[in-house]
């Protein structure tokens, strides 16, 4: 089989379907993709929002609730308790498929009907403000992954305890302003590091201790800047530097970013890969075009694959715990044979369904759990089912949805921007393709006007005390964010500090924060790759190896081979 060049839909630029490719998508009957990678990977997260929260009725108890719908759009949405409870039937919502109207304005007309739950969040305990979430006690404004335990301010962790600002890290404790850090305990402003303890700003390294201002480091202790010191010269030079006062620590960051591109970086953030293109990748096989995934094989076109053992997947996000033969899914977990969906869990044999757990068989469905055979939340026999589904693909051939911009929603196209929920600035997807609200009108996207904020700072960040002075009286002050709205962060322009964040200040000795946690995250997202290729050539004087690596020609890292960063650093 050939290769075969196309012209995104979306973008218009060309794109390449390779010879796996076309295996795959026969494998799981479905038509190769009209839009190019990025742009399915962004149409596909529009379906995240985690961090914008708002506050509505739920539509059942009628209490307040803190929910990530934006009650403007005016979607039925029920608080957890209710909507996990028996008050109510999703097939209450359901209707028979009419074959001389678009599928997709009927399955939008389902979406929009049908309760949906405020925020997700499973075995979450006096957590009120987290979302997208699973197993957390006592945290606050975390979003993405598990197992968090006091903690606060981060997003897509496993196991994260006691720390604050961490993102996209697992099994850490008690650490700092973080990213991409492993095991980790009493890091502050670490980044792809592992196995560290007490240590500021570490870039790179493994298996180090007490070390400040390091890159590339590997079973150290007592360094700074990557010279050797004895204990007590590390002691009494890291005593001067004072980085609990915050001049001092915001010079010391510069120092450490301009330091540490003088060392050469990996072309990517890999372990143990076999014939695999990406970042940050671990343990995978014959993965391409993959970004933050801990363990797979044979998956095309995945961000952040959560959990082991998923194979032969293509086009999915969020999405891990052994899924297999899956294409084009936001959000799932255990699947087999789900394609064109978002968070479906523990299923089997289902298509353009939201929300569905537990389940086979379905085609166009929301809010089902244990079902079988549905479609549009109508229940059918298994021959029904199997007659209209082919019905139904058929039809969407013969009559496609055709939205704004004038592209073409035939079957084998994930869901239109106009039934999916959020805002482009609402959702994820803005923090990894940032656009200004110009280029989001432009392209055709939702875009949710910012809310005005009325909040009166009581003090401004230069005037916050510093930590070992801060006493309880600082939880009752509102604090002017130094952006001030100045950003495309999505500033709160003011923030307070909670408890648990100032004891875990006051325990690592960091000073308190002069952002909201917004920019604060959007900060560290900016440290991380964004999620494209570039070919690239070593570096390094005499090497020819060459690699596809997320540092884009015009960065001005040192990028380096596999072969040539070990000889360097191993």
């Amino acid at each position: 089989m050939k290769v075969e060049t196309k012209n995104c839909q979306n973008c218009k630029k060309e794109f390449t379907i390779f010879p796996d490719d076309f295996k795959f998508y026969e494998k799981i009957q479905v038509p190769p993709p009209t839009w190019c990678p990025e742009c399915r990977m962004v149409r596909r997260m529009l379906f995240r929002n985690e961090r914008s929260l708002y506050k509505q009725d739920c539509g059942l108890c009628k209490k307040s609730v803190i929910s990530m719908y934006d009650p403007e759009q005016k979607y039925l949405v029920y608080c957890i308790d209710c909507y996990n409870s028996d008050n109510w039937d999703p097939f209450k919502f359901g209707k028979k498929i009419d074959f001389f109207r678009s599928f997709f304005e009927q399955l939008g007309e389902l979406l929009k009907s049908i309760p949906r739950r405020a925020l997700y969040q499973d075995f979450a305990e006096n957590s009120e403000y987290t979302n997208q979430i699973v197993y957390i006690k006592n945290s606050y404004l975390c979003f993405g992954g598990h197992h968090y335990e006091d903690s606060n301010y981060s997003a897509q962790n496993f196991y994260l305890k006691s720390s604050s600002d961490v993102d996209f890290s697992h099994n850490n404790e008690l650490c700092y302003e973080s990213l991409r850090v492993i095991n980790c305990y009493k890091v502050k402003y670490g980044y792809f590091s592992e196995n560290c303890m007490d240590s500021w700003f570490i870039y790179a390294c493994r298996n180090c201790s007490s070390c400040v201002g390091c890159t590339n480091l590997v079973g150290k202790t007592h360094c700074i800047f990557n010279i050797q010191y004895s204990k007590d010269e590390y002691e009494r030079r890291v005593k001067e530097m004072n980085l609990s006062d915050r001049e001092s620590l915001e010079k010391m960051k510069k120092e450490f970013w301009q330091h540490s591109l003088n060392f050469p970086r990996k072309y990517a953030n890999i372990k143990n890969i076999i014939n695999s293109t990406g970042d940050n990748l671990e343990n995978v096989k014959d993965c391409h075009h993959a970004f933050l995934v801990p363990d797979g094989e044979n998956m095309n076109y995945v961000f952040f694959c959560a959990g082991t053992n998923s194979k032969d997947c293509f086009d999915i996000d969020h999405v891990g715990l052994g899924s297999t033969e899956c294409c084009e899914v936001h959000s799932g977990f255990g699947d087999n044979r789900v394609k064109f969906s978002t968070r479906v869990y523990y299923s089997h044999n289902v298509e353009y369904s939201d929300d569905c757990y537990n389940s086979e068989y379905l085609f166009a469905c929301a809010g089902l759990r244990k079902k079988q055979y549905c479609i549009l939340n109508t229940q059918y026999s298994k021959e029904e089912y199997d007659e209209f589904v082919l019905k139904i693909k058929k039809s969407m051939e013969e009559m496609p949805f055709i939205d704004k911009k004038g592209r073409i929603y035939k079957y084998g196209e994930f869901f239109p921007f106009e039934i999916i929920p959020f805002a482009y600035n609402d959702s994820v997807v803005s923090e990894y393709f940032p656009l200004t609200k110009e280029e989001i009108l432009r392209k055709g996207y939702k875009y949710k006007e910012p809310e005005v904020k009325n909040y009166k700072p009581t003090i401004t960040f230069d005037k916050l005390p510093v930590i070992k002075n801060a006493d309880d009286n600082i939880l009752k002050e509102i604090i002017q964010c130094e952006h001030n709205g100045d950003c495309n962060h999505k500033c709160t322009t003011a923030f307070r500090i909670i408890q648990n964040e100032l004891n875990i200040s006051k325990i690592l000795e960091v000073p308190l924060p002069k952002l909201c946690p917004n920019c604060r995250h959007m900060e560290r997202i900016e440290i991380l790759n964004p999620p494209k290729l570039y070919h690239r050539k070593c570096m390094n004087q005499g090497c020819k190896n060459e690699f596809e690596t997320s540092y884009a020609p015009d960065r001005p890292e040192i990028i380096y081979c596999d072969s040539c960063y070990k000889k360097e650093v191993y």
